[in-house]
């Protein structure tokens, strides 16, 4: 069981259900027993597309830039 939540960033995340603290990309470490959860998940994957729909939301963009390789 997943868990999806969205960080302080505006980045939304997901973690195993269990799990006690995840750690965004941009650097904050969040106490999942803190965070308000947005939306639960059986696997991984159904994980990852919940959180693809929310970072879309209704304008279609995340407001993240690709990284420059």
């Amino acid at each position: 069981m997943f868990i999806v939540f969205r960080c302080s960033c505006g980045r939304h995340l997901y973690a195993p259900k269990d799990a006690k603290t995840r750690t965004c990309p941009c650097g904050k470490r969040t106490q999942l027993g803190k965070a308000r959860i947005l939306a639960r998940a059986k696997d991984a994957f159904a994980a990852g597309e919940t959180v693809r729909k929310l970072q879309l939301g209704e304008h279609g963009m995340t407001g993240f830039r690709a990284a420059k390789l």
